[in-house]
């Protein structure tokens, strides 16, 4: 082995192949989902619950989510909507329907994280605490059963419990909208599935969450993130609690039909998620020296960039490799090239099995298009990163 291998290989290890052997198995492992059998003999009566709704400036999407999330509710079960900053008519709507609404008005502290807090905060001050409560966002729905099915099994397991939580073009044309389909389905549906397997958990999706109220003895949801649903589940993990994967329990959303708030919605995770990975060094070196193997791969799979940008660093890293090795320097493309054909051969096959319903083979060139969109956003990342939570328009309808 030649000298500067003894650098090379070692870092190309641990800084990709690691990370790469991590998304591979949760791949492999999460193609087929067979249902549990605890959850076909889930007990037919459950517990009451209390669903929490956070809505900023919703009036266009709200009433149909109420109206669907009310044919769900058991008796003594109850709807709170924290209308958090709004302008618009979100609660003039939500007065027509027997349910709490609840304002809150604080323009220095904006964000989804507050405005659950706030609602936990006005929880704590009433007379009935609840055993258990429920996040869904406000452009969200449960299908048919799916609430009975999250609540029944955070209750039964007294475990925070996640939905599969899948987001769906409204526009079957758009190319790209597709693309974010598939991409959004491999990260919330395949991956979890993946991790689930491996007795890990999953990570908190930010909708279709259900909560025993004990965690909140120890957690808070009070962030200004716009990645909080990712740092609240690293800092369940790090007090040693699983967040159950409830796929049987499916929560709905739609990409925006506007270019604008297409470009808001992802620059908002994408940012996001580039600006957690700081802390992840730390919660992995806690998670070592605890022993807690589980938040230790929960913040291993954290650490993953975006899937785009993933599979660009690894094609660069394999590019140096060959020329390297083309000069005879190196032998690291024994490692680099292995690990890119891999994953892209597994995420073949998690189109082959789980997204041909969603792109054609015919839609390769809007594939390429889309990755090479996201370089932009990635370089704003840079110049113009986004650190604080902005709302996504849902209103005018220019994509093209």
């Amino acid at each position: 082995m030649l000298y500067i291998d003894y650098i090379i290989i070692p870092l190309i290890f641990i800084f990709i192949c690691i990370p790469s052997i991590m998304i591979s198995l949760e791949l492999i492992l999460g193609q087929r989902n067979k249902i549990d059998s605890f959850e076909l003999n889930l007990p037919k009566d459950r517990s009451p619950c209390v669903i929490l709704m956070p809505a900023h400036n919703e009036e266009l999407v709200i009433q149909e989510t109420i109206e669907a999330l009310m044919t769900q509710l058991i008796s003594d079960d109850r709807l709170i909507v924290i209308a958090d900053n709004c302008t618009d008519r979100t609660v003039e709507i939500c007065n027509k329907f027997s349910i709490e609404v609840i304002e809150r008005h604080n323009k220095d502290k904006v964000g989804k994280g507050y405005a659950l807090d706030y609602g936990v905060g006005y929880l704590e001050k009433s007379k009935i605490i609840p055993n258990t409560i429920v996040v869904l966002d406000a452009d969200c729905q449960f299908a048919t059963s799916s609430l009975d099915y999250l609540v029944k099994q955070c209750q039964i397991k007294d475990s925070v419990a996640q939905s599969l939580y899948l987001m769906k073009s409204l526009d079957g044309k758009n190319v790209k909208s597709r693309v974010s389909e598939f991409a959004w389905l491999v990260k919330n549906k395949i991956r979890p599935t993946g991790l689930s397997k491996m007795k890990v958990g999953c990570h908190l999706q930010g909708s279709g969450m259900a909560f025993p109220w004990r965690v909140f003895n120890e957690i808070s949801f009070s962030s200004g993130s716009i990645v909080e649903d990712l740092e609240l589940g690293l800092k369940l993990a790090n007090i040693d609690e699983v967040v159950l994967f409830v796929p049987s329990s499916i929560v709905t959303s739609y990409f925006p039909m506007s270019s604008s708030g297409t470009e808001t919605q992802r620059i908002r995770w994408e940012h996001g998620h580039l600006s957690a990975l700081t802390m992840l060094p730390k919660i992995m070196f806690n998670a070592l020296l605890k022993h807690n193997f589980k938040a230790l791969l929960l913040a291993l799979d954290a650490s993953i960039p975006p899937t785009i940008l993933w599979f660009f660093i690894v094609s660069l890293i394999s590019f140096f490799s060959i020329l390297l090795h083309f000069f005879e320097l190196s032998f690291s493309l024994l490692l680099t090239l292995p690990t890119l054909f891999i994953m892209l051969l597994l995420f073949f096959v998690s189109w082959l099995f789980n997204g041909r319903h969603i792109l054609k083979l015919n839609d390769l060139f809007g594939v390429v298009r889309y990755i090479l969109s996201k370089f932009s956003l990635y370089k704003r990342f840079v110049t113009d990163r986004q650190v604080g939570w902005v709302r996504t328009d849902r209103e005018s309808k220019d994509e093209k």
